[in-house]
């Protein structure tokens, strides 16, 4: 498979954001960020009665947060902050009301009407004109869209298979529009990034069929911290667009052939993210910030634009998130990250914008057990550690290695504040990596590092003072063995 040039934030590397996928990814993203600039961080349990936001009828469990400079205390939900008012993620929720915002905002929103039975869809469709979209009114992460429907028989075919696997009772018909279709996230009056959601696809190699080339590109994208939850699955969208060009899944594209596996662009059913904040003309960028004033008290949010082919100044909005998931704008599937969640943070504590911040992260999943299972209603994450710290190493030799000296040099670094590791190298050797904020600590840890526990026998110990880089690197302390990685 091709391999995309991606470039990441310095700071957010995929092991920071190790096994946190879903929606837990975009307020662990948030969190993080506020609390790299100091703030203080608190995690809630599920259900929480300090949960006023709109939870859209999901669990709150590691999604509900807050943060505080001392002064300001803000709580937040997933991407959403507490200056997101929920008549606004109401209003989101359903699309025809949305679309009168934007229409009594003066935004360009595509033609449509509300509909609940088969033959008004089908007289609707006919009276403005194939091709035309139709999704659920309430509906959400794509399930039950389909877009560019061509005929009459085809919209049949398409209502027949959306009773057959879906309960809503009310559908959107609207008129298609041919154009790049964008993910726009916007902060106060600046668009911070742009997602162009190409629809889910496979390129072929001349030899494979496209049901393998589907499986190749899955293990691709269990690679992306965002895409890894979000696989191409074969469904009657799937084979309904392979048939449409006289494929099945057993078919072998040709080399570098572009074979397209379904019509809309959702991440979350195999689309691909990829960054084109640039590619935005400011007109079009001011129709995505206009959007968002059209709603009461929505400061930040994402919406869907379809860009006009014939006039990239002009647009049209398909819907806005109130609580849009943020992370495929950190790891697209190519092109340059964008910090959707510095921008949120400089929104609400304006004065932590420009401040030097650590670079350090958290055991995110392993603070949630606790509240999983009930044990305390909140978690206070450790103080942020020092952006200027001190960095040694003791390379220690002797008998130390299976007798518990690496557990033993864990808890004595725990306690005296010191973050770091301890590393096998081979037998008889071990590193201990310290960083601690006083040197005078870490110097005097060679004491601790030279005695032991009662089973080992330590026999020399070379000491090594390091510069320390703020580097991203996870707190605590860690004991690492061969079969380890850091």
């Amino acid at each position: 498979m091709k391999t995309q040039q991606v470039e990441l934030l310095p700071t957010l590397t995929k092991e920071a954001v190790n096994d946190v996928t879903g929606y837990q990814l975009c307020g662990y993203l948030i969190a993080l960020e506020g609390w790299r600039r100091g703030l203080e961080l608190k995690w809630y349990r599920d259900e929480s009665s300090l949960c006023k936001l709109h939870r859209m009828f999901s669990s709150t469990h590691g999604k509900f947060y807050s943060l505080s400079n001392g002064d300001t205390l803000h709580y937040f939900y997933r991407s959403r902050g507490d200056k997101v008012a929920n008549k606004s993620v109401t209003i989101c929720l359903d699309k025809e009301k949305t679309k009168s915002f934007l229409e009594q905002g003066n935004v360009p929103v595509p033609k449509g009407k509300t509909l609940e039975t088969d033959e008004s869809i089908i007289d609707y469709a006919n009276e403005i004109g194939y091709p035309v979209i139709i999704k659920p009114l309430k509906g959400s992460m794509g399930k039950g869209v389909y877009t560019n429907i061509d005929n009459e028989a085809e919209l049949t075919a398409v209502l027949k298979e959306l009773r057959n696997s879906y309960s809503y009772s009310q559908y959107i018909v609207e008129k298609h529009y041919d154009g790049k279709e964008y993910r726009v996230y916007v902060v106060g009056d600046k668009v911070i990034g742009a997602t162009n959601r190409i629809p889910a696809n496979v390129v072929g190699d001349g030899i494979n069929t496209i049901e393998k080339l589907i499986e190749l590109k899955n293990n691709e994208r269990k690679k992306n911290p965002y895409l890894a939850t979000k696989p191409i699955e074969v469904d009657y969208e799937v084979n309904s667009m392979l048939k449409s060009v006289g494929y099945t899944v057993d078919s072998i594209p040709a080399k570098d052939e572009q074979v397209f596996l379904r019509e809309k662009s959702n991440l979350s059913t195999g689309g691909d993210p990829i960054e084109a904040t640039d590619e935005l003309t400011d007109e079009v960028k001011q129709i995505a910030v206009d959007a968002l004033k059209a709603l009461p008290s929505l400061p930040h949010a994402g919406l869907d634009i379809i860009v006009n082919p014939e006039d990239n100044r002009k647009g049209v909005v398909l819907e806005i998130n109130g609580t849009a998931e943020i992370g495929f704008h950190l790891f697209p599937l190519e092109g340059k990250a964008k910090d959707v969640p510095g921008a949120i943070m400089d929104y609400y504590f304006p004065e932590t914008i420009g401040k030097e911040k650590s670079n350090f992260y958290f055991d995110y999943l392993c603070m949630l057990e606790p509240l999983k299972k009930y044990a305390v209603d909140e978690m206070k994450v450790i103080r942020t550690p020092a952006i200027n710290m001190y960095a040694k190493k003791y390379t220690v030799t002797g008998k130390v290695n299976q007798v518990g000296y690496l557990g033993f040099i864990k808890r004595q670094a725990l306690k005296n504040d010191l973050f770091g590791h301890a590393k096998k190298i081979n037998k008889n050797t071990v590193e201990v990596y310290l960083i601690g904020e006083e040197k005078e600590v870490l110097d005097t840890f060679k004491k601790t590092v030279e005695k032991g526990n009662k089973k080992s026998s330590v026999e020399n110990v070379e000491e090594q003072d390091l510069v320390y880089t703020n580097e991203p690197r996870k707190t605590g302390f860690q004991v690492i063995t061969k079969t380890n990685r850091r």
